[in-house]
């Protein structure tokens, strides 16, 4: 985490509390089609998020704050917002078909997708963009209550694989995020990678599927709760919250997601069976690592010797 910075971190805790439920009403919705319920979610979050960013443009220029964008931000907002809704919607619509597979495990699901924790920092290596060591130490710690709570006992499945493969793609979509939010408008940039993956999600859906009008009715509160709230509430809140944070941390803290939604389908789904007390231990672990790994710690530095003076 950035020194003196606390805003990035809450807005990402939300944001991963407001995910945590939405895999349950991704379990839920997901019976009218996966391609379906992705293209109406990310269109409902991309319309949300467009009457805020009027609502927002217009008072602005009422109080004289407006500052258009430069030609080089607008063009970094429009091809950083092509390039996140490609990728969000390549992981969100595997994710999809993965909670699909895996019936009734919408906790088990979260926590495989938050393998994304692993991928970040290796990607971000790739970019020169280093962490402290306690953060990485921090990855392992996580991974190891990962495994502690999704393999107790289970084989992995297609949905699982589908799942992991997911996480890759959101890996690729925070670094991303990582890269362009702080040179533009976060808001907006989350509204052009919704309109983008609601696109590509809606000519799967004409290809592979037939949208049922009736069964989407029926599941009208689920769609529009991972539209509104999931898509354009929480997505919103990472891009805003990434500006402020370390990309290893933030997927650190995003990764609580996981804990919420065992936590949600346990409330919400009475057919999911409790956690056991191995899993628990696993959801606190992941719980110290992601504490510790917003510690600011300071290292030892080697000192310089001074060259030997020449007699």
């Amino acid at each position: 985490m950035k020194k003196g910075n606390w805003i990035g971190p809450v807005l990402l805790f939300l944001a991963a509390l407001i995910w945590g439920a939405s895999f349950v009403a991704q379990d839920v919705g997901g019976v009218v089609g996966s391609f379906t319920f992705q293209a109406i979610r990310n269109f409902l979050g991309a319309l949300t998020l467009l009457l805020v960013c009027i609502v927002k443009d217009a008072w602005q220029k009422k109080k004289g704050l407006y500052q258009p964008p430069t030609p080089r931000s607008k063009k970094l907002l429009i091809l950083g917002g092509i390039g996140c809704g490609l990728l969000l919607c390549v992981a969100t619509v595997l994710q999809q078909f993965g909670i699909d597979a895996n019936e009734a495990s919408p906790g088990k699901d979260a926590f495989v997708t938050a393998l994304y924790i692993v991928f970040v920092p290796v990607i971000a290596l790739f970019f020169r963009r280093r962490s402290q060591i306690h953060v990485y130490l921090c990855v392992i710690l996580a991974l190891f209550g990962l495994w502690l709570l999704c393999m107790s006992g289970s084989s992995i499945t297609n949905g699982d694989i589908l799942v992991i493969i997911c996480s890759v793609a959101f890996a690729f979509h925070i670094t991303l995020v990582d890269f362009v939010a702080p040179h533009v408008d976060g808001v907006k940039l989350s509204c052009i990678q919704f309109f983008v993956a609601g696109v590509i999600s809606t000519v799967g859906m004409l290809i592979t599927e037939r949208p049922d009008i009736t069964l989407i009715l029926q599941n009208w509160f689920p769609i529009f709760y991972s539209g509104v709230f999931s898509a354009a509430g929480a997505y919103t809140l990472q891009i805003l919250g990434q500006k402020r944070t370390q990309p290893t941390a933030a997927c650190l803290i995003m990764s609580l997601e996981s804990v919420f939604a065992v936590v949600s389908s346990m409330i919400m789904l009475p057919e999911v069976p409790a956690p056991t007390a191995r899993e628990w231990w696993g959801m606190v672990v992941i719980f110290a690592a992601i504490i510790f790994s917003q510690i600011p710690l300071k290292y030892p530095t080697k000192k310089k010797k001074d060259p030997q003076r020449v007699a």
